[in-house]
């Protein structure tokens, strides 16, 4: 067992264990948990393909080989029908989107059909021609392929994740439904290695075939410190993979009326009064469809309200009052000896790094920095 065996056997196991743990997951979206688990299995079969391949088992076996190449062409769709699954909430796989899988199925088919009609002796010169990284022209095509179709689906979804961001932000104050950070790195992630991968893949094709290896190696440890930061956060924090419930975005009006406008500072008046009077937002779960029943309004009302009198998203709306109150807190504090984990708490925060995430970007400073400023 060779170093880069090592590290095939340890990033395949850590990607199966994190695929299932994902299917047996009970907390979010079932679609979503399958489909993220299905999107790291695939990945697994297929390195585990690359292991069996490079360890010379499949020179056994050579008509075993092979079953898991094909399996990149899933990674894209699978990724974007997760992504889908959390912006939409009735999302499901139709038999209309499994036309997303067909090329998969094709050349799946097509390679096998031919793989399997050559007799024993050609399978063996094509397993040694790929183990010594050989990779004849049609397969580097293939590989073309397959990353200008994962780089279209990744693109899809980054823009699908910034939707999901923006229609959050109109409904929900707690951060913790808006901060899809995780998935917007994972996507820039596979983009990445896939770009990586390609270019590795035309490396074989030059004089410098000999380094290709080396830079396959560089990517087996990269998803290895990826899948180990996943899982640790996933072991850790028991909502990492979850989001709030899904909507339709709300767009501020393009144009109004003097009597809308009329209209919506009255709301906002109203609203106004509510915050100061009942400080609903020391309630960390607070949403746009609560403060809205309290209102009597419906929550589109009262979020084009927010949108084109405030010009603001009601995730801002509300968590400025809620920085607003730790800094009074901060600055004249009833208990001197206050810690900032209970000010974020007593505010309607139920996380430190988002506490302090809000509080430099509405003051500049962080929370310590502005009460040494205050006590100064």
């Amino acid at each position: 067992m060779s170093l880069g065996n090592v590290l095939f056997v340890l990033i395949v196991f850590q990607l199966l264990f994190l695929g299932i743990f994902l299917f047996s997951r009970q907390i979010g979206k079932p679609i979503s948990n399958k489909l993220l688990g299905l999107f790291f299995l695939t990945i697994a079969l297929n390195l585990f393909d690359v292991f069996l391949l490079q360890t010379g088992i499949y020179f056994s076996h050579p008509g075993l080989a092979g079953l898991g190449s094909c399996l990149p062409l899933l990674f894209g769709p699978l990724l974007y029908f997760y992504t889908r699954s959390i912006v939409y909430q009735d999302f499901s796989v139709s038999t209309k989107s499994l036309v997303h899988f067909l090329p998969f199925l094709v050349i799946f088919c097509c390679t096998e059909i031919y793989y399997q009609n050559q007799p024993i002796e050609t399978q063996e010169r094509i397993l040694i021609s790929l183990s010594e990284h050989r990779i004849p022209a049609f397969i580097s095509d293939i590989s073309t392929l397959i990353f200008l179709q994962f780089l279209g689906y990744a693109i899809a979804s980054l823009r699908l994740v910034s939707l999901y961001k923006k229609m959050a932000g109109q409904r929900f104050s707690n951060p913790k439904y808006t901060d899809v950070s995780w998935l917007y790195s994972t996507l820039i992630f596979f983009i990445l290695i896939i770009i990586i991968s390609a270019l590795n893949g035309l490396l074989a094709q030059t004089p410098f075939s000999k380094y290709y290896l080396v830079a396959f190696n560089a990517v087996v440890v990269l998803l290895l410190l990826f899948v180990m930061q996943v899982m640790m956060k996933a072991l850790s924090r028991p909502y990492f993979f979850s989001f709030g419930d899904n909507f339709d975005p709300v767009e501020p009006a393009a144009k109004m009326t003097e009597d809308e406008k009329r209209e919506k500072e009255a709301t906002i008046q109203t609203l106004l009064i509510l915050m100061k009077r009942d400080k609903p937002y020391l309630e960390p779960e607070l949403t746009l469809e609560q403060l809205a029943s309290r209102l009597s309004l419906k929550p589109r009302t009262l979020s084009q309200a927010i949108n084109d009198i405030l010009r603001q998203n009601f995730f801002d709306f509300v968590n400025h009052y809620r920085i607003d109150e730790a800094k009074n807190l901060l600055t004249n504090p009833k208990d001197k000896k206050i810690t900032v984990l209970e000010i974020l708490y007593q505010v309607g925060f139920n996380s430190k790094s988002s506490f302090n995430t809000l509080f430099k970007k509405y003051t500049g400073l962080t929370p310590t920095e502005f009460r040494k400023e205050q006590e100064k």
